[in-house]
C-alpha cells in the first residue's frame, strides 16, 4: 500500500461536485503517461479465458456475473495485471482531490489498487460499499458512453423512497447533481480516461448491456493516515 503526503503542487485539472450532498471528485488521467494499452491487453486476455470471474460475492443471494479480479488475484488461470505505471498518476490525482477539500490540516493518505472489472456481456455487479476505507477511486480505462453505463450510485437516504411529492419535486427542480437528493439512483457523466473519487460508504453497482467494446474500470481504495 502506497503512502504519500496529500499537500503538494500537482498539475491536475479536477473538480469537486456533490451528489446526495457528498463530495464527488472528477478528473482526467492522461493515457500517454502510463502503459494503458499493455494493461488493457492483459485484462482483455483474462476476459477471453472466462467472461465471468467472481470469487468476491459467492455467498450473496444476488448474482454478480461480471469478470472482476477481487479476491481472485492469485488464480493461475488468469494473468496478474502489471499496474506498475499507474500509481504515480493516481497519487497526483488523489493529492489534488485532498487539496480541493476543506481540510483542517495537512494529511497523509495511502491507497491500494483493489481490482479491475471487465465486461462486454449483459451483466451486473451487485450494490456494495468499500468497507474499511475512507474514499474510493474509479478509473474508466475503457469506456464508451454510447455503449456503456457509468457506475450507478445509490442514495444513502431512505426518505427519498417515501417522498409524497416526488413527482412534483422532480418537476420543480432541474435534473442536476445538486438535486440528486430527490432520486434513489444517480450517475456521474463519464467518459473514457475519467477518474471519479467518492466516499467509500457510498453504495454503488455496475450494470452493463451487451456491448462491442469492453467496459473496463480499475478500483482504488484510499485511507487517510494519522487522523
Amino acid at each position: 500500500m502506497k503512502i504519500s503526503n496529500a499537500k503538494y503542487t500537482v498539475m491536475v485539472n479536477g473538480e469537486i461536485n456533490y451528489i446526495f450532498g457528498l463530495p464527488a471528485y472528477s478528473s482526467k488521467i492522461n493515457p500517454e503517461l502510463y502503459e494503458k494499452n499493455k494493461i488493457l491487453s492483459q485484462i482483455e486476455e483474462n476476459y477471453k479465458v472466462s467472461k465471468v470471474r467472481n470469487e468476491w460475492s459467492l455467498d450473496s443471494f444476488y448474482k454478480t456475473d461480471i469478470h472482476q479480479s477481487l479476491e481472485d488475484e492469485n488464480n493461475p488461470r488468469f494473468k496478474k495485471i502489471n499496474y506498475y505505471s499507474l500509481p504515480q498518476q493516481y497519487e497526483k490525482i488523489i493529492a489534488d482531490f485532498f487539496n480541493k477539500l476543506s481540510l483542517q490540516k495537512k494529511i497523509k493518505f495511502s491507497y491500494l489498487i483493489a481490482n479491475y472489472t471487465c465486461v462486454r456481456h449483459n451483466s451486473v455487479m451487485v450494490p456494495h460499499i468499500h468497507a474499511n476505507y475512507m474514499f474510493s477511486l474509479i478509473h474508466y480505462i475503457s469506456f464508451d458512453k454510447k455503449q456503456h453505463l457509468p457506475t450507478i450510485f445509490n442514495s444513502p437516504y431512505s426518505f427519498n423512497r417515501l417522498l409524497p411529492q416526488e413527482k412534483k419535486l422532480r418537476n420543480m427542480f432541474s435534473n442536476q447533481k445538486e438535486n440528486s437528493w430527490i432520486y434513489e439512483e444517480w450517475t456521474i457523466n463519464t467518459e473514457e480516461d475519467d477518474i471519479v473519487i467518492v466516499p467509500a460508504v457510498l453504495e454503488h453497482c455496475v450494470r452493463n448491456l451487451d456491448s462491442k467494446k469492453s467496459r473496463i474500470t480499475i478500483a482504488v481504495n484510499i485511507k487517510t493516515e494519522g487522523i
